[in-house]
């Protein structure tokens, strides 16, 4: 086996080259390395959320039906996960022939954006049973490398923090 640079393995993180792979409805998925952006928009989705207090074991199907609606966004969330952010997207273009003045055809080229985020969350919600939707987010958030993330983010506040600011008064 080759061993990579440490450039080669810090290019294949910022593009998100596929290390692994999970098959969802039929289709295998490559799985990219991780990346900040993608950690970013899964925190921003995480935020909106409602917090779950501890519920005794003989009230968690009560609990999870009465959650359940807000946790729609659950399949968007491993989408993200699985496609990373980069891949949210896809534009392709379409060939169409139009008529015009009711005789003639006319060959037109457009450029259509795909959601494959939506597309994919679609399929995880109806598809995937709920224990391989847990599994599939806590393996990938285990791969994205969160306690990296969490050093960077608590060091820059701690910066923040000693960093004397200057307070402007409004006259």
């Amino acid at each position: 086996m080759e061993s990579k640079t440490i450039e080669q393995r810090v290019a294949a993180a910022i593009l998100e080259k596929a290390t692994d792979s999970i098959e969802i409805g039929g289709e295998v998925y490559p799985l990219g390395d991780p990346c900040m952006a993608t950690l970013i928009l899964v925190s921003e989705l995480i935020s909106t959320m409602p917090i779950v207090e501890k519920v005794p074991k003989e009230q968690i199907v009560y609990s999870a039906l009465h959650y359940a609606k807000d946790f729609k966004s659950l399949g968007e969330l491993c989408a993200i996960l699985v496609l990373g952010a980069g891949h949210l997207t896809e534009e392709r273009e379409i060939t169409e022939y139009e008529r015009f003045l009711g005789v003639f055809r006319r060959k037109v080229v457009r450029t259509v954006v795909i959601d494959k985020k939506a597309s994919l969350a679609r399929e995880i919600s109806l598809n995937l049973r709920p224990s391989v939707v847990f599994d599939c987010i806590i393996q990938r958030l285990k791969d994205m490398e969160v306690a990296h993330f969490f050093s960077i983010i608590t060091s820059l506040s701690e910066a923040n923090i000693l960093k004397p600011t200057r307070e402007v008064e409004n006259p």
